[in-house]
């Protein structure tokens, strides 16, 4: 599940301007062929090369995606975990999420924890022995019941920017939410 979330809103990302690029350079290619006019080839290998420049970084990122994802330490258990827009998240590890990066950190260790506000995003900078990874959450209420689970998981941490609201359990981030298929007699 954790890799074709990653994998699917990298598609929903890429998709749109690889395609509509994909259909205008046959368009260009098709006005070419019946004008013969230079013009159109010129074009055509600008956008050849922007189409080139976005695929170059859409499987870059889903090449870190696949790799993170067959390293992790039994994937499908983050099913049964929280999750923190991005992240998922379970008591001893978690998936660490932040636009497109991802990575698999424990929920020991970490020192501090700063919020950072950018527009309407909100991230998480987490702080462990190893270095700073960062998290995103979806609103700031999200983020506080993420400070209370990793302050029960690290007692010593330091909050920057956000106070720790709940109990702290993963409960609160999602955890035994199934979401059930629409029956037919539902979705209409």
């Amino acid at each position: 599940m954790a890799k074709r979330f990653y994998m699917n809103r990298l598609a929903i990302v890429f998709s749109t301007p690889m395609t509509m690029l994909a259909l205008i350079i046959f368009a260009i290619a098709w006005m070419e062929n019946k004008t013969h006019e230079t013009k159109y080839r010129i074009i055509m290998a600008v956008l050849a090369l922007i189409l080139l420049v976005i695929m170059f970084f859409y499987y870059r990122y889903k090449f870190r995606i696949s790799s993170v994802i067959r390293k992790a330490e039994n994937v499908n258990e983050y099913e049964k975990g929280g999750m923190l827009e991005r992240s998922f998240i379970l008591e001893d590890r978690m998936l660490a999420g932040c636009g497109f990066n991802v990575s698999e950190q424990k929920t020991t260790g970490i020192r501090e924890m700063s919020l950072e506000e950018k527009g309407r995003k909100i991230i998480l900078h987490l702080t462990n022995s190893e270095g700073t990874f960062d998290m995103q959450a979806i609103d700031k209420g999200e983020a506080e019941r993420f400070a209370v689970f990793m302050k029960r998981k690290n007692p010593d941490i330091i909050l920057n920017n956000v106070t720790p609201k709940g109990n702290g359990t993963l409960k609160e981030l999602g955890a035994g939410v199934t979401v059930s298929p629409l029956r037919e007699d539902e979705s209409e």
